[in-house]
């Protein structure tokens, strides 16, 4: 699936598929918005709830990385990196 047939599908499928084909990266905790950043198929997907009532505020989907740089230094990449022997 590309950007723009995500983009087109209705806020409940995109949320299903984020949660069964998605990886998460990174969730970030504002005073009112959390905020879930997932890696699903070519590009990315941001998810904003309100923290009060869980209520999806927004969905942004995108493949520009320049939109990652806010994240970079809370992404865990541990995991992709190989250890020393």
């Amino acid at each position: 699936m590309i950007l723009r047939d995500f983009k087109r599908l209705k806020r409940s499928l995109q949320l299903e598929l984020l949660e069964t084909e998605g990886i998460m990266l990174v969730e970030c905790r504002g005073l009112r918005v959390t905020m879930e950043l997932y890696a699903f198929l070519d590009y990315y997907v941001e998810v904003f709830r309100g923290q009060e009532n869980d209520k999806i505020i927004m969905i942004q989907a995108f493949d520009d990385t320049e939109c990652l740089e806010p994240y970079l230094e809370q992404i865990d990449i541990s995991g992709l990196v190989p250890r020393p022997i």
